[in-house]
């Protein structure tokens, strides 16, 4: 029996953990702070586990570590990243990833700094806590630019900036203020606008040696306040045209940044001079269902990344066949709240089971419940999985909720 410490395992990494559990694995739970943001906490079951333990100090929490006996260390979710990394370090588990780039897998500029030192096309930025140095290498750049907190997780304060006034004010909004990790930007981060379309390219790797689980295309949706919020989340097939070009850019990135064992999530560009990275992160795709993946792909990032801790020599197998074809095609769909208001379920659901390809729904508020005006990935109140053999079923599907939506079907106002 295997002896796995998860490290924050929300979000995705419930679905990882649940896999193991299921797999006969002995899980331990650690919460990496004691003042973690709600939105991770909310509805997190840690009935597998058999323990549960809150970080406060290195050393004590080195010595549960060894004192159980752990084998393994994982991060759930992007809060969980840089613990998993330094226990890793100080037990030097071989389940890891290369500590020399540890903080460039977490810093968005330090990232990109790292691939453009490896020679790996990277986009043009910079990062500083004073304005006047920002507004002088704005004065040298084409708009619209991007402006992003250096350490955070979805679209958490990412703004896309037309004229310097844009940018001032998204330097305003983003310097000094606690993002969605907990931690206070000490620095805004702004970077070229990349022109093309954006796709998700998650791996799962083994001794530095990956699987392709997914490759998505993004569609995104700029706010009138300049949030980027998601709308789909499309997943393609091995057929698709860019679908090489992706995977080979997103292996060099990953071992560039010494990512060799575990799950990868890698936003990347691909512009009319060919692929480049958004971000990556060491962690799975906090989106992914494993229920989607089996009717899509057959296997997936979660089921993937449990199969490389328990059966390495399964996931060696699984290496030979191949890239993934679709078995059938899909859209994650994230509601885009229209306004403040409660929740109301009832119709909503009536809605989503008269649609054809509708798979399932994932609500992160209450029947009954505040809901905010979406203005990030944190404030979008649900998930439709929309799962078909024929796409034009998908966009049909989609375009009823998005009609149901635009008239407040789910807000009581």
């Amino acid at each position: 029996m295997k002896k796995i410490a998860i490290i924050d395992g929300f979000s995705s990494g419930k679905y990882i953990a649940n896999i193991l559990y299921e797999e006969g694995c002995e899980l331990f739970h650690v919460i990496s702070s004691d003042n973690l943001d709600d939105y991770y906490l909310k509805a997190f079951d840690c009935s597998i586990y058999v323990d549960n333990i809150t970080h406060t100090d290195l050393e004590i929490t080195s010595n549960y570590i060894k004192n159980n006996e752990i084998e393994c260390v994982l991060a759930g979710t992007e809060t969980g990243v840089e613990l998993a990394d330094e226990l890793n370090r100080l037990f030097n588990f071989p389940y890891s990833n290369g500590s020399n780039r540890s903080k460039a897998r977490r810093n968005k500029f330090e990232m990109i700094e790292s691939l453009r030192q490896s020679g790996i096309r990277a986009t043009k930025q910079i990062k500083s806590n004073c304005w006047h140095e920002i507004n002088e290498w704005l004065n040298t750049q084409n708009y619209p630019v991007v402006a992003k907190p250096l350490n955070s997780a979805g679209s958490d304060s990412v703004f896309i900036c037309n004229t310097i006034e844009d940018a001032e004010v998204a330097f305003s909004k983003i310097y000094d203020k606690t993002n969605k990790l907990n931690l206070r930007n000490e620095a805004v981060l702004f970077q070229e606008f990349l022109v093309g379309y954006e796709y998700v390219v998650n791996f799962v790797s083994l001794k530095k040696k990956f699987i392709v689980t997914e490759i998505v295309k993004y569609h995104k949706r700029q706010l009138n306040s300049g949030n980027i919020v998601y709308d789909i989340d499309e997943i393609l097939d091995v057929t698709s045209p860019e679908f090489t070009a992706l995977v080979e850019y997103t292996e060099k990135v990953c071992l560039s940044l010494e990512i060799e064992n575990g799950p990868s999530h890698a936003e990347v560009m691909l512009t009319p001079d060919g692929p480049c990275l958004v971000e990556i992160a060491a962690r799975s795709d906090g989106i992914l269902r494993p229920s989607v993946a089996k009717k899509t792909t057959g296997l997936g990032q979660l089921a993937c990344t449990a199969l490389s801790i328990t059966q390495p020599h399964t996931f060696a197998m699984k290496l030979e066949e191949g890239f993934y074809h679709l078995k059938k095609h899909s859209f994650n769909v994230c509601l885009i709240a229209p306004c403040d208001g409660k929740l109301r379920r009832k119709p909503f659901d009536l809605l989503l089971e008269s649609l054809t390809s509708f798979h399932s729904v994932e609500y992160y508020v209450a029947d009954g419940d505040h809901v905010s005006q979406t203005t990030d990935v944190f404030s979008q109140p649900a998930t439709i999985y929309l799962v078909h053999q024929c796409k034009a079923q998908l966009w049909e599907d989609h375009n009823k909720i998005r009609n149901f939506e635009l008239v407040g079907g789910y807000l009581d106002v």
